[in-house]
Parts: C-alpha cells; sequence; structure tokens
C-alpha cells in the first residue's frame, strides 16, 4: 500500500510553485524543458503561458542560488477531455546535473498533493519511455493507453510509451 503524498518539508531548500504566478521563471523553464525535448521558444512560451489554477497548469521546483531562483525541475499537468477526474502529466523534467537527489520526487509529491487534495481528482496518469521504475517507486501502475486529447474514451496505442496511473484511493 502507497502513503499519501504527503507536503514537502519545510526543511529543504526547494519550493515548488506554478508558473503563471512567477512569470520571471519563464525563460528557465523553457530552457531547461528544450534540453531534454527540444522546440521553438515560442511553442514553449505559448504553453507554459497557458498554465493557471486549474487546467493546465505548468510547476516548477526551484531552489536558491546567491539569493537567485534556479529552476531545477518542471510538470506540466493537463485535463483529460474524456475523464473530468483525472488529470494527465503531460512532461516532467529534471536538470540533469542534479538526477538521482530526490527533486523529481519531491515535485512529484507536490503534483499529487495539487491533483489529489486541491483539484479533489480521483487518477493521475502518464506515460513514459524510460522511466518506469521511478514511478513504480513512487506507486504509479502499469495501464492501458487512454486518449487524453477527445471527449472519446478512444485508447491512444502509442507502442514507444508505457503508460502508468496512480488512484487517489492509494
Amino acid at each position: 500500500m502507497t502513503l499519501p503524498p504527503q507536503p514537502m518539508p519545510t526543511s529543504q531548500p526547494y519550493k515548488v510553485v506554478p508558473i503563471h504566478n512567477h512569470r520571471e521563471l519563464m525563460d528557465q523553464c523553457i530552457a531547461l524543458i528544450n534540453s531534454e525535448w527540444p522546440r521553438s521558444y515560442t511553442a514553449r512560451l505559448w504553453s507554459l503561458e497557458s498554465s493557471k489554477e486549474t487546467l493546465p497548469t505548468s510547476f516548477v521546483l526551484t531552489t536558491s542560488v546567491k539569493n537567485e531562483t534556479v529552476v531545477l525541475a518542471h510538470a506540466k499537468l493537463s485535463p483529460i477531455p474524456a475523464d473530468r477526474e483525472a488529470v494527465f502529466v503531460e512532461s516532467v523534467v529534471v536538470a540533469r546535473e542534479r538526477r538521482g537527489q530526490g527533486i523529481g520526487r519531491l515535485l512529484m509529491q507536490e503534483v499529487e498533493n495539487h491533483c489529489f487534495r486541491t483539484l479533489r481528482l480521483q487518477k493521475i496518469y502518464l506515460s513514459t519511455i524510460d522511466q518506469q521504475a521511478f514511478y513504480a517507486k513512487l506507486g504509479y501502475q502499469l495501464c492501458s493507453a487512454i486518449n487524453i486529447f477527445g471527449s472519446r474514451p478512444t485508447l491512444n496505442k502509442s507502442t514507444k510509451k508505457t503508460w502508468m496511473f496512480k488512484s487517489a484511493a492509494c
């Protein structure tokens, strides 16, 4: 049985904040996302500017270095039109030099808190090509592909990705 997500310890030098409340972090966030999945600056900016209190929402995990806020990780949550009680974690990225330090886990805990406690959603879905073990450690289970775009529950049959979910009941 997986324990429910807990708030991030305040002794940690990290903060998780929605990007729409911290527009000054947009350029850093774009650079971080593009370091993993290159796209145009304009496309990334448009995506981040769509972040809001409901969905879609983009979160950044930050720390302070010499009194300057530095973006270390990002996660984007998107609605699933066919399932109003669920969310799709569209992307999660941690700065390469900070991987393996628990930052992804902290970010996902905050994402889960937001989804299950604030938005009162029942399920979180995601897909991954190479991070199944990471998400399994966080309590995510394998599932069939889902439709993340339209209003019909037609399955998305991407062959490269592994689909996973976590329920609020876990």
